[in-house]
């Protein structure tokens, strides 16, 4: 019993990495705040283990409310990309870029990827 359930487990672990985008993660840190507005610097990291990542759609999902943003380009109505410069050189891995903005709230928006575009290393 124990082999198969070790079994399921692995199984399901190693599907669960398949399908599971880990091409790139943000994190954000809180540079200033003054009356209900917030500076933040996001850093989105390439965390793909074989591939250089040339563009990819940041969406804010929730609690943005930009006054300011920089190093970061508009594509559409709250639909943000890479910088050109980024576009041409890429991501590679294990490697990062910043961008930051204003928000008119004390805590930082949450942000998602989509349209995310790499080339493989191998």
């Amino acid at each position: 019993m124990f082999k198969k359930l070790l079994l399921f487990t692995l199984t399901f672990a190693i599907f669960a990495l398949a399908i599971c985008d880990n091409t790139l993660s943000i994190s954000q840190f809180q540079k200033s705040a003054w009356d209900g507005h917030s500076g933040w610097e996001v850093t989105i990291l390439n965390t793909d283990c074989c591939n250089t990542v040339f563009d990819a759609t940041i969406i804010p999902e929730s609690n943005f409310f930009p006054e300011t943003i920089w190093s970061i380009e508009l594509l559409s109505e709250n639909k943000y990309h890479f910088p050109d410069f980024l576009t041409k050189t890429g991501l590679g891995i294990g490697k990062n870029f910043t961008f930051g903005y204003i928000n008119k709230s004390g805590t930082p928006a949450i942000f998602n990827f989509m349209d995310v575009k790499f080339q493989s290393n191998n």
